[in-house]
């Protein structure tokens, strides 16, 4: 494998040759704009801005309904680019804050005319930051907790308001495991908080975040960058794109990053190749944008789960287990990631009042796993072992159709939405285990040999999906309304079929068909006073289908939630300041938990409640200052239960208390010019270990900087270069971000220094 990253490295650098030298080129292209289209700005389905002062006006496209009404079909006139296009921002990509989002209602609104808690993490931010990680780029974010089962850098273990959150691309879910993406592929990434299941189907109630990836702009660009980390990390890096016609009709763009280097925990790797072009074509009235997306993680790390008392509290011996033990064989550790996608972005304008949108996605993950895994045991000094052989194949196909109409009632104006989508995955994972030796956590022993098991169980998976929805968001003077509801219908096809080792031959079980449905209501309201002010509150539902049955073979209904919230936006006139503040109520229904009357069998007997408040402040470049700060008080706790004193008790693994405060500030002039210095603060409260609380995982707090120096400042010839340093848990404190129970703990990363080298152009 390390031959195949020698020539992925090659190529990376060939590659950062090659779009330094376009830089030229689209040097020359820029000089040369040609206005006969209009621009397309990153963030799709960008809302015309209000003035904060105003929010209530409706502009009206008068100039483009006239040229339209005088056309010739034979002769149609060029299209002339919106009035002060070239100045408006690039919402969600430069700055700390967004002025729109399109999570919460599938289609760009105003912040303050949403009736939701939206944060957005900023491309700006994710890059000042240097996030490695969906995790890493959500630490700042209010009612956001990201230190779940760390230790690996392929999963994004993420909860909102308390319950583990979903992941979803460019407004279509994914639909397994949240699988690690590239975050230099990102443009934005939208946090709705709450349930979504209105829009978005079957969920989780504490919400869930949206990746916009980066896609094709009007304007030549072209960045590449070299990194190099501690433990012999190397990473190159680069992002083009622009017009590909004179008339910007066709735009394109590709993204290109290879990494290799040491992973933290000894033996294993830290490595990707990620390749990303995605393209657009466009007239007047049609857009069409196809997205695609390669990446190849060759060497992942699982889990390495450790006990309470040697990772949290010192062991028997006295010592802590070192933050760098593998627990699994050098000579038996090989486990790849293999993702691809494709899909596209349809836009077409109809007329004045309607337009249609649909999304599509198709994505395949391969997983090969070869892997001896730690098990938990009643011993604080050695662990059981297991040899596992897994292979997953996954294949999703998503699809979204959306018709939207825009149009005044009287003294109302309507944003109605009327949706259909389709979702199917179907999936096979193949599993063979064998006993392994048991380890010691403070005498390591390498070098058993371990047969690679044979797969025995075989289990195949086809899930289905079909919804419909109706949403409107209704403008009366300065107050929005919004309100919808959305059925679902749910198909869960599945058979195990199992290998008889005696034989050899594979069972065949007829497969069973678990059908469900659910029907999900939302709504809401939101007031625009003139200083930017505007108070809200709102309601929301979610469902998720359980699969499986209980002891007697009935068949589980699905989990259901809702959720009750108040708050406030500010976003002052003539100021790049956002604040927002909540309080919500959550309430899940129907949760499994263990049949304590039928080992191996489950119930659904309890119920939990989050309860809290949040508070977020974003700026962009207020008096040089980018800030991005967060608290979160959360009061999460079972109020249903078999289990014997469990109501009234924490889940486990929900801090009460997260507080966090990141900063830049760059200096415009004097002997500093062209410097940017920055850091951050972050602070997660104690949080349980097990459903009764007799243990807890201790607070930590952790320190990260930053310092970037623009060469300009030294000489013109150099404008295009900047160099930056990172340095992530300053302190390299040792933590413990979570625990799943006392048996199975988990350390957070040690300290991680960056330094970038980078070329714009």
């Amino acid at each position: 494998m390390g031959g195949d990253f020698s020539r992925v490295g090659t190529a990376v650098a060939v590659a950062l040759i090659g779009a330094i030298a376009a830089g030229g080129s689209a040097e020359a292209q820029q000089a040369r704009p040609d206005p006969t289209l209009p621009p397309v700005v990153v963030q799709p389905g960008q809302a015309t801005p209000r003035s904060a002062a105003d929010p209530g006006a409706r502009p009206r496209n008068a100039a483009r309904r006239t040229a339209r009404a005088a056309r010739s079909h034979a002769n149609p006139a060029p299209i002339a680019p919106a009035e002060n296009a070239a100045s408006l921002p690039r919402d969600g990509i430069e700055g700390y804050f967004a002025q729109t989002t399109t999570a919460g209602a599938k289609v760009a609104t105003p912040i303050l005319q949403l009736p939701r808690s939206v944060s957005t993490v900023t491309q700006q931010e994710i890059a000042d930051r240097d996030a490695q990680s969906v995790r890493e780029a959500l630490q700042y974010t209010a009612g956001v907790s990201s230190y779940f089962r760390e230790g690996q850098f392929t999963r994004d273990f993420v909860s909102i308001r308390g319950f583990q959150a979903l992941q979803f691309l460019d407004g279509l879910r994914l639909n397994v495991n949240n699988y690690g993406l590239e975050p230099y592929g990102f443009e934005r990434i939208d946090v709705l908080k709450g349930p979504a299941a209105t829009l978005y189907g079957q969920g989780s109630p504490g919400g869930l975040w949206d990746i916009t990836s980066k896609r094709p702009t009007d304007q030549a660009f072209g960045e590449a960058l070299l990194r190099f980390g501690l433990r012999n990390t190397m990473e190159g890096a680069f992002d083009v794109g622009g017009p590909v016609t004179s008339d910007r009709s066709l735009l394109y763009r590709v993204v290109g990053v290879g990494r290799f280097g040491d992973g933290e925990i000894d033996f294993t790797r830290n490595e990707r190749a990620y390749f990303a072009p995605s393209f657009t074509w466009r007239n007047e009235d049609t857009s069409l944008t196809i997205l695609a997306a390669y990446q190849y993680d060759p060497h992942v790390t699982v889990l390495q789960p450790l006990p309470y008392q040697g990772a949290v509290v010192p062991g028997p011996t006295g010592q802590f287990i070192s933050r760098n033990l593998f627990l699994g064989e050098p000579g038996f550790h090989d486990t790849s990631v293999q993702q691809a996608r494709i899909g596209y972005e349809f836009k077409h304008q109809m007329n004045e009042v309607f337009s249609f949108q649909q999304n599509f996605y198709y994505q395949n993950i391969d997983i090969n796993l070869n892997e001896v895994q730690s098990r938990a045991s009643a011993s604080t000094t050695t662990t059981a072992r297991m040899a596992a052989n897994q292979t997953f194949q996954i294949d999703m196909y998503q699809i979204d159709n959306r018709l939207k109409a825009d149009f005044d009632n009287g003294m109302l104006r309507h944003h109605v939405l009327f949706g259909v989508d389709y979702s199917a995955v179907p999936n096979y994972q193949g599993t063979g285990t064998a006993a392994a030796t048991n380890f010691n956590f403070y005498s390591p022993a390498y070098g058993t040999p371990v047969p690679t098991p044979i797969i025995t169980t075989n289990r195949y998976q086809d899930q289905r999906q079909f919804g419909t929805y109706i949403q409107d968001r209704t403008e009366i003077g300065r107050l929005s309304v919004l309100a919808g509801v959305r059925y679902d219908n749910l198909e869960q096809d599945q058979k195990t079929r199992t290998l008889n080792t005696t034989t050899g031959v594979l069972s065949n079980p007829p497969w069973t068909l678990q059908p469900d449905h659910g029907l999900t209501y939302n709504g809401g309201l939101i007031y625009n006073f003139s200083n930017g002010v505007a108070p809200y509150a709102s309601y929301s539902q979610t469902f998720t289908p359980t699969s499986g049955t209980d002891f007697f073979g009935r068949a589980f209904i699905p989990v259901t939630g809702d959720q009750k919230e108040v708050g406030i936006k500010y976003m002052p006139p003539g100021l790049d300041l956002l604040l927002t503040a909540a309080v919500f109520d959550i309430t899940q229904y129907d949760v499994l938990t263990n049949d304590l009357s039928h080992p191996g069998f489950a119930v659904q007997t309890s119920s939990v409640r989050s309860q809290g408040g949040e508070v977020e402040l974003k700026t962009t470049r207020l008096y040089g200052f980018n800030v991005s700060a967060a608290y979160t008080y959360l009061d999460a706790k079972v109020i249903a239960t078999n289990t014997i004193g469990g109501v009234g008790k924490h889940p486990v693994g929900i801090p009460m208390n997260q507080a966090s405060l990141w900063t830049t500030y760059r200096f415009a002039e004097g002997v500093m010019r062209g410097v940017t210095l920055g850091g951050g603060v972050r602070f997660v409260g104690d949080q349980a270990v097990d459903a009764l609380n007799t243990l807890p995982v201790p607070s930590f707090t952790l320190y990260d900087l930053t310092a970037r120096y623009e060469l300009g400042a030294l000489s013109p010839t150099l404008a295009k270069w900047d160099v930056a340093l990172n340095v992530k848990n300053l302190m390299d404190t040792r933590y413990v971000g979570s625990c799943d129970d006392q048996f199975n703990c988990y350390y957070g990363p040690g300290r991680n220094i960056i330094g970038t080298l980078r070329a714009r152009w």
